[in-house]
């Protein structure tokens, strides 16, 4: 016992299909777009803070390899890690009393980066190793770390600075 379809029917399904396929890709469309916004003002704050401040030596953040070549979860890892690196540099207040110790943190912020660029070429010449792209992933970890610490210290600078002026 068949019953026959409506006559309208495959094309009834053909716009519940396309309204079903449609509501499922907007949310990661919509994150897409709210990421890449935030990388760009993060990209746009550091570069107007590198402009102002050109009397701070900040490092290159050149990657040797695509890592997206690789795999695209890769790429986005070592973008977080590069736009939060460069957001703290751009935050940076560079005065008197913190150049010493800006220096030296930016000094051994530079010896990681070059790490990070001997790594990107090992990576470019040798096939892929999981190894060497999680020393890649590391790298950026102690540099962002390397921030955070330099962020703290000159917090307690500025904090003793402070107490000192209210004394």
């Amino acid at each position: 016992m068949l019953r026959d379809l409506p006559a309208n029917h495959r094309t009834v399904f053909e716009k519940k299909l396309k309204k079903e396929l449609h509501a499922r890709n907007r949310i990661p469309k919509r994150f897409l777009s709210i990421a890449a916004s935030i990388m760009i003002i993060f990209s746009l704050g550091y570069f107007v803070s590198k402009q102002q401040n050109t009397s701070v030596r900040t490092t290159p953040e050149v990657s040797q390899v695509n890592l997206e070549e690789y795999s695209p979860e890769l790429k986005k890892i070592e973008n977080y890690y590069l736009t939060a690196i460069n957001f703290e540099l751009a935050s940076l207040e560079v005065t008197d009393e913190n150049k010493a110790i800006l220096d030296d943190y930016l000094r051994r912020l530079n010896t990681l980066t070059k790490e990070y660029e001997l790594l990107s070429k090992q990576l470019r010449m040798d096939k892929i190793d999981e190894g060497l792209i999680n020393s890649l992933i590391d790298n950026l970890q102690m540099r962002l770390q390397l921030m955070v610490e330099l962020k703290n210290e000159l917090k307690k600078i500025k904090s003793e600075n402070n107490e000192e002026l209210t004394v």
